[in-house]
């Protein structure tokens, strides 16, 4: 008989801590799960050794790890990456240009890291003559279709029929840069390394002749699908204000500066070739 009693007894525990194990776990479960689009442009997002890493991609990690939010990354040709990112649910894209067109289209999150982007031409250039800005527009510049400053190209005199080649791809325009058919092409000072090391040279191959004012390209940010819940939203934002102020961020991005060991040619602004060669914004 005292078996008997204490077979419920004995069961009715187990189940208390079998349920009472399922809420602990359920309160350590991610509320969300976004899936974060990227694309391969280092070094602000780019596979290596089969992980998708990148300044903003690690620091989206960080926002999601802090937010309570289960991220995964997947990498695209931009153009797939945006369209993927408008048209799915629980779904985001990282680096994007908060631009006034793209505004009401996402959700957005950041600013997290962007370079300062300047016009580079060839050293070995002499025949290539800028003084302010209106010169620009004397010679042909190259770059990416998909590129966030082509109005902004636009406004500096820049034209398809005359004197502006859009290439498909992030690196189309590197290639007939280095041969001459193009004069100019547009890279930050976190990028430009990389660019040009698909063409097999070094920074010190190019010298920058104007600064593309930061105005008009208003930093990169994680976009959101505008499905994706308030609260998740919120969340996100909420991290990326406590990791910013406690220089979580600023760590992240000082882990991917490079030392850099560059000589600068006698005959360049020195002032423009301080800006353009800072690591960040």
């Amino acid at each position: 008989m005292k078996l008997t009693k204490n077979i419920p007894i004995f069961v009715s525990s187990a189940c208390i801590l079998w349920l009472s194990n399922i809420a602990f776990v359920n309160a350590q479960e991610p509320a969300h799960a976004l899936t974060i689009h990227t694309e391969h442009f280092p070094p602000y997002n780019y596979a290596r050794q089969e992980n998708i890493t990148g300044i903003n991609v690690e620091i989206v990690k960080a926002l999601c790890e802090h937010a309570g939010v289960d991220c995964n990354f997947a990498l695209f040709p931009w153009n797939r990456a945006m369209r993927m990112t408008k048209n799915t649910a629980s779904t985001g894209l990282v680096s994007t240009a908060r631009k006034e067109e793209r505004e009401d289209e996402f959700l957005w999150v950041g600013p997290l890291v962007s370079g300062i982007n300047c016009v580079y031409k060839l050293t070995s250039r002499d025949d290539i003559s800028i003084n302010t800005n209106t010169d620009l527009s004397n010679y042909i510049l190259g770059t990416s279709s998909d590129a966030s400053y082509i109005d902004l190209l636009s406004q500096l005199g820049f034209d398809e029929n005359k004197n502006l080649i859009l290439y498909r791809g992030k690196y189309g325009a590197l290639k007939p840069f280095v041969v001459g058919r193009i004069d100019l092409i547009i890279g930050s000072a976190t990028s430009i390394a990389s660019q040009l090391e698909h063409v097999d040279l070094s920074v010190g191959f190019v010298q920058p002749v104007a600064r593309i004012s930061s105005e008009n390209l208003s930093g990169n940010y994680l976009a959101l699908n505008k499905t994706t819940p308030s609260a998740v939203v919120d969340k996100l934002k909420a991290a990326y204000v406590y990791l910013n102020e406690s220089g979580s961020i600023d760590k992240i991005r000082d882990s991917f500066k490079k030392d850099s060991d560059l000589t600068r040619p006698t005959s360049v602004d020195q002032e423009l070739w301080n800006i353009c060669m800072s690591e960040y914004e």
